[in-house]
């Protein structure tokens, strides 16, 4: 089922909104009663329960805070007064679906608002989402629904093949973390005090990390998408990267460390390289390498978050200087020596525990379907039947979704301007994969006929797959002088260790799989006039190959 359409709906003239009537505090949380929300991503903005009195709204309600988070609430909830958070409500949320893709809708509301342009209900109400509608022009509920379920076995497909690489197919745990689980849990586990850092006023050196200010980068010369390095901020949200960019090498943070934003008290492990935005913030780097494990580090993440959280706060945030006063409880062994094998263990038999809980969702979701669809197969007939009618898709000529500008970002982007989903899906494109290389190393490559190019997503998207399945052609150039050519076979994927020997290997570096392409290199492709820069991206990623369509780089 696809969107007829798409309109911009004020956000004002589908919600109203309500505040809190109480002021309700960290004190006031005591696991009774209703959930209390407040602003921030942490836990969706979950405090926890209070008994306190103090108005209780509705579930099936959407809250919004001042930095522009949405969340959509299933159950009844209190808010505090002095948090600006607003709960939204409308017939426009018509069940739990409709509410999750209303607010994916107005996410880009957080990159909108801020500290110093705090989102009150004014802002709020004035600003505009992109809804589907029917060919009547009314909202197309039945849509959201749709592609909400769809988006979720999407994603469930994509747990399920990184379980199986990652080696979590099989949630059962070990002796060994059955017994680090029922230790921490019945306080059997010995715990000792660790300085931070060193100070080197009072000339003590046994401190876990060595603590560095990141760099201070200018806000205004950072374009995200346009590089591969993490760009991380003190935001709570996706382990605080805010997005992709392109910047000095020499300000580059190096990765495998802790980093904490200074301001807000964000703790988070970083494993890649990564550029920080703010020198208030602080890089931890464990100075024993025994600590500079991944399940490691993130065990040290939890009991910094434990010591410091209590400590600092936005009027009083912490510094390289407070720091080396601040210590943190690691777990010993019974020579008082720090345990770094239980830390592994905990934390690999708490990840199974996750996952297993996702996984049992999973079962329970397609056990209910089923009972569903055996006892309500006649009713589910009937809506099937008039979801058909309404979309018209029994008539040939019936559209299927609107054309978009497609771009899916990896290694390998996609750039299709002006595409509609079904014709990628359906390989109904005949696409060109777009190569630069310099021209020290273009003729080798481009007589070689066969070529593997890595690719370094471990789990592509299926739109990626369609994408790189429906080249037809492959261009060589560097800005100027380009030259096709037709691929004599379907590109098809394979590891490493499956390249053929006769094809030639690109950007093998950090690649997990490789696309092979094969075509014959003394009989080339005539486009007549193409702009080879008429598509191509600013920053780093004009580098990378590109997927693109024949149309987007003829000159008109």
């Amino acid at each position: 089922m696809k969107a007829w359409a798409y309109k911009d709906f004020k956000i004002g003239h589908l919600f109203s909104a309500q505040t809190g009537d109480t002021d309700l505090q960290q004190k006031d949380i005591n696991g009774k009663g209703n959930y209390f929300i407040n602003s921030g991503v942490e836990a969706q903005g979950i405090k926890g329960k209070t008994d306190r009195k103090a108005k209780v709204f509705n579930n099936n309600t959407i809250t919004v805070d001042f930095w522009g988070n949405t969340y959509y609430r299933d159950f009844k909830y209190k808010m505090a007064t002095h948090n600006h958070v607003f709960s939204l409500s409308g017939n426009v949320i018509k069940n739990r679906n409709v509410g999750l893709y209303l607010v994916s809708t107005m996410s880009f509301m957080r990159k909108l608002f801020s500290y110093n342009n705090m989102g009150t209900w004014s802002k709020i109400k004035e600003q505009y989402i992109h809804l589907p509608i029917t060919k009547t022009g009314d909202i197309d509920f039945a849509y959201m629904e749709s592609r909400i379920r769809e988006m979720e076995e999407s994603r469930i497909r994509e747990m399920e093949a990184y379980l199986k690489v990652s080696g979590f197919d099989n949630c059962e745990l070990t002796e060994e973390e059955k017994n680090a689980i029922d230790n921490m849990n019945n306080r059997k586990i010995i715990f000792k005090s660790f300085y931070v850092t060193d100070d080197k006023k009072k000339k003590r050196t046994n401190g876990i990390f060595d603590v560095n200010n990141a760099h201070n980068i200018l806000q205004s010369s950072i374009v995200a998408g346009s590089g591969t390095i993490p760009y991380v901020t003190a935001g709570e949200g996706n382990n605080s990267v805010y997005a992709y960019i392109s910047y000095d090498n020499n300000q580059i943070e190096k990765g495998n460390a802790i980093m904490i934003g200074g301001k807000t008290m964000v703790i988070t492990y970083q494993a890649e390289d990564f550029f920080s935005n703010d020198s208030h913030n602080l890089v931890l780097y464990a100075k024993d390498n025994n600590l500079r494990k991944e399940l490691i580090q993130l065990f040290m993440v939890a009991t910094l978050n434990k010591s410091l959280k209590p400590i600092y706060s936005w009027g009083d945030s912490i510094s390289k200087s407070k720091i080396v006063k601040d210590k943190l409880e690691l777990p010993v062994t019974s020579t008082g020596s720090i345990d770094y094998q239980f830390m592994e263990i905990y934390i690999r038999a708490i990840e199974k525990l996750t996952i297993q809980k996702v996984k049992d969702w999973r079962d329970r979701e397609i056990t209910a379907t089923k009972d569903i669809i055996k006892t309500d197969s006649e009713i589910i007939s009937l809506q099937q039947h008039h979801i058909l009618k309404q979309y018209d898709i029994l008539e040939d000529n019936a559209p299927r979704m609107v054309a978009e500008d497609i771009f899916i970002y990896g290694s390998i982007p996609v750039d299709l301007p002006g595409i509609k989903c079904n014709e990628l899906i359906d390989k109904k494109l005949n696409l060109i994969l777009m190569y630069a290389i310099s021209s020290g190393a273009r003729q080798k490559t481009e007589t070689a006929g066969k070529i593997a190019l890595g690719i370094k997503e471990s789990m592509l998207k299926d739109e990626q797959i369609a994408a790189y399945k429906s080249i037809k052609y492959l261009m060589f150039h560097y800005w100027s002088n380009p030259k096709a050519f037709q691929l004599t076979k379907e590109p098809k994927f394979v590891d490493k260790d499956h390249v053929p020997e006769d094809y030639l290997i690109r950007l093998e570096k950090d690649a997990v799989t490789f696309l092979l392409l094969e075509y014959t290199p003394l009989i080339s492709a005539d486009f007549g006039d193409v702009n080879i820069l008429k598509t191509q991206r600013r920053g780093e990623i004009r580098y990378l190959p590109f997927v693109t369509t024949l149309e987007s780089i003829k000159d008109e």
